[in-house]
């Protein structure tokens, strides 16, 4: 289902002037795919208070958390911010997803590889399963998909069912995410042969390129009514990649980039289209190691948040496990019983895990980031005076107050713009980046000679009285 990777990546290099053909998105919205919210909903209540993630999924079309705890704030902002997934050929038991919120929902989970389930002592032997492997599928290529041609049909399936639930229940999805890809932009492998054959190929390089020239011959309806072709019903690219460095996430980018230009351009009469970065992480459990790869893909000088450079990359969510097992990345071989860790949370606290608060940093400064301009050498210095400090008034947990340096407000347990702590939060709010940089629960101690001061008069008054 998400868990295993496939094997080899072929990423190839990219022309460096390719992305001044098409336009520069306005900022990078970035998310979490995880399925392990349910475990930990405290994880789903950091994310939300974060003020930094836009969006979240769990290859799924219902949230399946228990947020009966949570508070009612963060349980509409998980709502809203949620993307279904129609993870395979079976059709959803309801659609109350339409009415969550979200405008998005994604298509089929990595149809371009064979991941089926595992279930121990039976399945052994079959493709990554072990005599103790016990999973669910990981890709949905084994659900007769893996077949690009014959996936373009029950996508139109797929396709008029939910324009037909658009039109006739309303709610907010109104647009729709390609089939999410695993594998390498040009197409390399005979997929027409059933991967379950012995001899027959797992992996399917080039699936969306297939896919595509499939569905550009059959008719669809998108979900805003439009009559149009299957494959530019599509209004979002999904991809996943993994490696050991950052540049093989960002060669596969640009990967893409080059083979669906014509839909990242809106040219040669395809509807315009962006990219999605919906499944990333480093292959280990190296604490330093994630956080340096977080940086190096994140930062807005060579990252996603140079939008010159990766203005056709839309949305990037991190891949958040408590652990998965090792898988081989390009020339990297994983130890037996080498196991990774990706999460952005903190199991028992929800806290973000050092990597994780990096992500966070880089999402916050979203925006129309550039590449830094080059300082002028006759620009003269500018004297800065600093500023004031405001000072927060006395306040109760919960109150309406002023963030740290003026950046806004907040109520309670919510997550200031810095990352910091709401200074009207509970004292044991630990969902946030830093804990409170300010608190004004706790009374200065000019504030309680007052008080007593007061309460002084109020008592001499009385027994004047």
């Amino acid at each position: 289902m998400y868990r295993m990777r496939p094997g080899n990546f072929r990423l190839c290099s990219w022309a460096g002037t390719l992305w001044l053909t098409s336009a520069a998105a306005d900022r990078l919205l970035c998310g979490v795919g995880t399925n392990t919210f349910v475990d930990c909903p405290q994880c789903l209540e950091t994310s939300m208070n974060s003020n930094a993630i836009d969006f979240w999924w769990n290859w799924d079309y219902d949230i399946r958390v228990d947020h009966s705890h949570l508070p009612p704030q963060v349980v509409k902002k998980a709502k809203k911010t949620f993307t279904p997934m129609i993870w395979g050929t079976k059709m959803p038991k309801d659609y109350s997803f339409f009415h969550l919120g979200g405008e998005y929902i994604m298509g089929y989970n990595e149809p371009d590889q064979y991941g089926p389930a595992c279930a121990g002592e039976t399945t052994a032997g079959t493709f990554g399963c072990g005599e103790k492997d016990y999973r669910p599928a990981t890709s949905a290529g084994f659900a007769s998909l893996f077949d690009p041609v014959k996936a373009a049909t029950a996508w139109q399936i797929l396709v008029a069912k939910l324009a037909s639930v658009a039109k006739e229940s309303g709610g907010s999805v109104r647009k729709i995410a390609a089939p999410a890809m695993a594998q390498a932009a040009q197409p390399e492998d005979d997929c027409s042969r059933d991967p379950v054959l012995p001899n027959a190929t797992k992996y399917c390089r080039g699936w969306l390129k297939a896919f595509k020239a499939k569905a550009l011959t059959l008719q669809c309806t998108s979900l805003q009514g439009r009559l149009t072709n299957c494959w530019d019903v599509i209004e979002a690219l999904p991809i996943h990649a993994y490696g050991r460095s950052a540049q093989e996430i960002k060669d596969k980018l640009h990967e893409y980039h080059k083979v669906f230009l014509e839909d990242f351009a809106g040219t040669s009469g395809r509807t315009k289209k962006t990219l999605w970065l919906t499944e990333v992480t480093m292959g280990t459990n190296e604490a330093e190691d994630l956080v340096t790869f977080v940086d190096e893909l994140m930062n807005p000088t060579t990252g996603l948040q140079n939008r010159q450079l990766f203005g056709f990359v839309e949305r990037t969510s991190w891949f958040s496990e408590w652990s998965m097992g090792a898988f081989t990345l390009g020339s990297y071989k994983p130890h037996t019983y080498e196991a990774w860790s990706s999460s952005l949370f903190e199991p028992t606290t929800g806290r973000f895990t050092p990597h994780g608060a990096r992500f966070i940093h880089f999402c916050r400064d979203s925006g129309t980031s550039l590449a830094p301009p080059t300082p002028s050498v006759t620009a003269a210095p500018q004297r800065l005076e600093p500023k004031a400090k405001a000072k927060i008034a006395p306040c109760s947990v919960g109150s309406v107050v002023p963030c740290p340096g003026g950046e806004g407000s907040c109520a309670g347990n919510q997550c200031c713009p810095d990352g910091s702590a709401c200074p009207s939060a509970d004292a044991g709010f630990k969902g946030c980046t830093d804990s409170k940089l300010e608190d004004c629960t706790q009374m200065t101690e000019e504030v309680k000679l007052l008080l007593l001061a007061a309460g002084a008069h109020r008592l001499g008054a009385a027994a004047m009285g």
